[in-house]
């Protein structure tokens, strides 16, 4: 049941072929908004909140969704209800999930987050994307409004087959007179190695570098977010401690040409924060991201670990198991605010 009429955006296809990536031109690093009196703030959250499958089967989910005897609806209803009460607790103003299987999804998410007594609560804004051939894609939640939707799929022919990726969303979220331009990402896996899947993502990358540019260039404040599958450290670093290099052209090792981005990871002693935002195999990497660009600062940035979605001591997350249907996810949620 609906309990309330989402403001769903629809959106545009843009496809990049990775033969013939243009390069961006200069470097560009986020710019001072506190210094402006107009300027506004948003909270944002960014989780991979892990296989998140509805009840019915339909033949694209994962083989151990499929073969599974424990999932189903009341399973499924719980882990809904467990989304929603952390993200509650978080209280973004922007909502932005990866690895959601469908717009179906988004709504129940949005049903079981109903309820508020303060408007100012309420997500009455909403965008979902994915590839045609792909199980899962990205969600967008919002207490503010959301226009202009796009996404950018790559479309490489080359003698290696391209596998399946996931499109960059593009969205703008508005507050008041203000536009932030909102970069959703989920790049390609590790799986298969993560040196043999490194050149999908540098082509992901690039894509990136392109958009961000453009809105650095018209002086747009800019923030890119999601599951990157690459780790802080695998960036190529910039002029200054807390900034990285995106590059434009996927085999530039060296990083000749590409726009300049911020990253929060980065604390005011050029230490990298802690504790991460993926534990796997005894240890902690930060392969989910904020990067601004323009006009923007991003504040109060942090892995989320006062929840129940992680160990309370080792703050290790509570990944979610099928079996028993405990957890909530393999990643830690990001939240931030951005000055714009």
């Amino acid at each position: 049941m609906i309990f309330r009429r989402l403001r769903f955006l629809g959106f545009m296809l843009c496809l990049g072929c990775g033969l013939s990536l243009v390069s961006c031109a200069g470097n560009v690093s986020a710019g001072s908004a506190k210094s402006r009196e107009d300027a506004v703030s948003l909270r944002v959250l960014s989780w991979n909140v892990q296989t998140f499958f509805d009840s019915v089967t339909d033949g694209g989910e994962y083989e151990e969704f499929i073969k599974s005897k424990t999932w189903g609806n009341e399973a499924y209803v719980e882990r809904l209800s467990r989304l929603a009460s952390s993200i509650k607790t978080l209280d973004a103003d922007v909502v932005v999930l990866e690895e959601l299987e469908n717009e179906g999804v988004v709504h129940d998410i949005s049903n079981f987050l109903a309820g508020e007594w303060s408007s100012k609560k309420v997500y009455d804004y909403a965008c979902f994307a994915k590839s045609d051939d792909c199980a899962i894609g990205c969600g967008v939640l919002s207490r503010y409004p959301l226009e202009n939707l796009t996404v950018h799929a790559l479309d490489i022919r080359t003698d290696f087959e391209m596998p399946r990726m996931r499109p960059i969303m593009q969205v703008n979220v508005l507050k008041g007179e203000k536009t932030l331009v909102l970069f959703v990402n989920h790049w390609k896996s590790m799986s298969g190695g993560e040196n043999v899947s490194e050149k999908w993502r540098r082509s992901q990358e690039a894509v990136l570098c392109r958009r961000m540019e453009k809105c650095a260039g018209l002086n747009v404040p800019a923030l890119a977010c999601g599951d990157f599958n690459r780790d802080i450290s695998k960036f190529k670093k910039a002029s200054s401690s807390d900034m990285i290099l995106l590059r434009s052209d996927p085999s530039d090792d060296e990083g000749r040409v590409g726009t300049e981005v911020l990253s929060p990871w980065f604390d005011l002693n050029q230490e990298l924060i802690g504790p991460g935002s993926y534990y796997y195999d005894g240890e902690w990497s930060r392969i989910d991201h904020f990067f601004a660009c323009g006009p923007v600062e991003i504040t109060d940035f942090e892995p989320a670990t006062g929840g129940p979605w992680c160990d309370s001591e080792s703050s290790i997350p509570e990944k979610y198991k099928i079996w028993d249907g405990k957890g909530y996810s393999d990643h830690l949620p990001l939240v931030c605010t951005v000055l714009f």
